[in-house]
């Protein structure tokens, strides 16, 4: 009776450290950088040795707002993330701080946040800008929502990224991670 007592004991225990491994899993939480990084490969190197995906938008982009509150994908994307060590940055380029953080709030937007300077912004736009066709016009301009994927060795591995939604993302971030 007493062997049998401690075996039901030895296998609880055992269970609740399999749940406790489970449930201190990696997380994804809502982390603000500071706005004083002033160029691209500065706020990449936070990120030694990572995958970044990175997701520039503002509260004023009706698509990237449309994109972000897509809270299935959002949830999908912070998964698989957290099982493959990626890292999620969001860049916004708005100008009002406190929509920006109101924004990420509501929505539950776990990953870093960086909310642009002019310097950051600037490198930026002179490092990622592309020229389009707009009214019949060829403009350079960096448009948003925009997205990158950053490789472990912190080069650009793709600067048109697909947005979490598609699932060709899932596929390039595949073939980086098994590049490792």
């Amino acid at each position: 009776m007493k062997q049998q007592k401690i075996k039901s004991t030895f296998c609880l225990v055992i269970l609740a450290f399999l749940f406790s491994l489970n449930t201190n899993a990696q997380q994804i939480k809502i982390h603000y950088l500071s706005d004083t990084i002033t160029g691209f490969n500065q706020l990449i190197s936070k990120f030694k040795n990572k995958i970044v995906y990175v997701d520039y938008w503002a509260t004023w982009c009706s698509p990237c707002r449309q994109e972000l509150r897509d809270v299935k994908a959002i949830k999908k994307f912070e998964d698989f993330a957290v099982k493959n060590d990626i890292v999620i940055l969001y860049v916004c380029v708005d100008n009002n701080g406190s929509k920006w953080r109101s924004f990420i709030n509501e929505n539950h937007l776990k990953g870093y946040h960086l909310l642009t300077n002019l310097k950051l912004d600037t490198d930026t736009k002179s490092k990622f800008s592309f020229y389009e066709n707009r009214r019949g016009k060829l403009k350079k301009g960096f448009y948003i929502p925009r997205h990158l994927i950053i490789d472990q060795e912190g080069m650009v591995a793709d600067s048109m990224a697909v947005d979490r939604r598609n699932p060709k993302l899932y596929t390039e971030l595949q073939n980086l991670i098994g590049k490792h």
